[in-house]
């Protein structure tokens, strides 16, 4: 069997139905940053932020909890948090780490892995997504500097044309200012889901299964599907549990990395930052998730045990 063919009604399928569960996601990201861009002052955001730069790197990886949202709709949310003055290493955390941190994904993980451990998974989880981000967040702001990620410097949300669009009332200027993002954003989302079907209507996952008997193999093909099937962090759980011939490290690099780094985000990441820093952090991102699970292999399986009853 041929790992990969392609049928044009399964693509169309596939498509449509990834645009139909990403898109609900994207218009709530996209009222969310409206309602940040009109009510929110830059002097508020800056007053109400840590001043130490690791606390909020620290903060931000766990602010998921009190406002989670998708990896679907976090990158309109991070661009105005970014325009109203908060510090770019702690938006980056915050994007990583919200799609994992948050209540509803840790539900969904242990569900799916209810027979086998699920909170102790659902906490190995949440722990790596963390460590992950918090560990791009300090990349960010020690190595490759905060405003030299950006695709372009950000306008002060405070400045002159803003004012000129907070004219017609608080809902119309949220509504104005959530069109834009949804427009953009949904544009690059369109071209991202269509690689994304392209990818899952063509590929036999019946022939990942040779890759599963080394644990380097198994953890770098997962995490390379992690990348190509570009799911939603609330549902892959139930994906990666179903694939029973891998072990638990493949799996966690799957469920890692898929919400942090995969095409449709890839893609809406140009809307935030420069070519060569998308690379760097998807690419440091990918490495660490991937060291993390290859080394895993010696202490996961006795994590889990030790929490499953």
């Amino acid at each position: 069997m041929t790992p990969f063919s392609f049928n044009l009604s399964d693509f169309v399928f596939v498509w449509w139905g990834l645009l139909y569960e990403a898109m609900p996601f994207v218009a709530v990201g996209a009222l969310l940053s409206g309602f940040v861009e009109r009510c929110l002052s830059r002097r508020t955001v800056v007053r109400f932020f840590p001043r130490r730069r690791a606390v909020g790197i620290a903060a931000c990886a766990g602010l998921g909890l009190l406002f989670p949202m998708c990896e679907c709709g976090i990158v309109p949310v991070v661009r105005r948090l970014v325009r109203k003055g908060v510090p770019v290493s702690c938006a980056v955390t915050y994007m990583l780490a919200s799609p994992i941190i948050n209540p509803l994904v840790i539900v969904s993980t242990v569900v799916a892995f209810q027979r086998t451990g699920g909170w102790m998974v659902a906490a190995l989880r949440v722990g790596m997504g963390y460590v992950v981000a918090v560990a791009l967040g300090v990349i960010v702001w020690k190595l490759l500097g905060e405003r030299r990620v950006l695709l372009r410097q950000p306008r002060s949300a405070d400045d002159g044309a803003d004012q000129d669009a907070h004219r017609g009332g608080l809902v119309a200027d949220v509504l104005v200012h959530a069109a834009r993002d949804f427009v953009e954003i949904g544009a690059i989302l369109v071209a991202g889901t269509a690689i994304a079907a392209l990818v899952n209507s063509g590929f036999h996952r019946a022939a990942m299964e040779p890759f599963a008997q080394n644990p380097l193999t198994a953890v770098t093909s997962m995490s390379a599907l992690a990348v190509g099937l570009n799911l939603c962090s609330e549902a892959d759980a139930f994906v990666a549990a179903s694939f029973y011939a891998f072990g638990l490290p493949a799996k966690m690099a799957f469920l890692v990395l898929g919400p942090m780094v995969d095409v449709k985000l890839i893609l809406m990441y140009t809307t935030i930052f420069r070519p060569k820093a998308i690379v760097v952090i998807s690419g440091l991102t990918a490495l660490l998730v991937a060291v993390l699970c290859a080394t895993g292999t010696l202490w996961m399986g006795a994590v889990v045990s030790a929490g499953t009853p």
